[in-house]
């Protein structure tokens, strides 16, 4: 058995490490596929926080039909009130720069939210289940329930109101898509 130990580990270490190759060299070009790997701290938009079905916050009675007059629809993803914020009173929605903004994402569905530049730096995504402000985080919500993340919006530099970019990913999905949320600033440039 130990002879046969002896005899199997160059042959095991050689497909481990790929490194043997007894054929002749390809001249076609390689192609390298992308990494999946996250890249970055977690929250980072390399790494997103994933905030899933045990993050999920749950509504007592029949969830309303979503989108509702006033929400902000990016594919599946509704900000609840994200048309309205812009034009309203931020003591409604918090103080001193946070602000509760929650987010519906349909079951079955999941997306990547990131904030873009210029404001990445100077606000965070705000959810009691991260240690800190996140600038982009996956929301997975339950296979049976629908999704309501309780969560919002910090500002990081004292501002209370501004102007966040931000970039929508739907998983499975290639396209992305852009949004800017006005919070309590008026109309935002797009």
């Amino acid at each position: 058995m130990r002879r046969r130990l002896l005899f199997m580990a160059p042959i095991l270490a050689c497909v481990t490490l790929a490194g043997c190759t007894a054929g002749a060299v390809s001249g076609a070009p390689h192609h390298t596929v992308p990494s999946t790997r996250p890249t970055g701290p977690a929250g980072s938009p390399g790494n997103p926080q994933v905030f899933s079905c045990a993050e999920e916050s749950f509504l007592a009675g029949a969830m309303p039909q979503m989108p509702e007059p006033g929400d902000l629809a990016v594919g599946p993803l509704v900000i609840i009130s994200g048309k309205t914020v812009a034009d309203a009173d931020p003591a409604g929605f918090g103080a001193h720069g946070r602000y509760k903004i929650p987010f519906f994402v349909p079951r079955g569905s999941a997306v990547t939210v990131t904030i873009d530049p210029p404001a990445r730096g100077h606000v965070v995504i705000d959810n009691r289940y991260a240690r800190h402000g996140v600038t982009a985080a996956t929301y997975r919500p339950c296979a049976n329930v629908t999704g309501f993340f309780a969560q919002g919006f910090a500002f990081t530099d004292g501002k209370i109101r501004g102007c966040v970019p931000l970039e929508v990913r739907v998983d499975g999905q290639s396209r992305v898509q852009r949004v800017t949320l006005s919070l309590f600033a008026g109309s935002c440039a797009a």
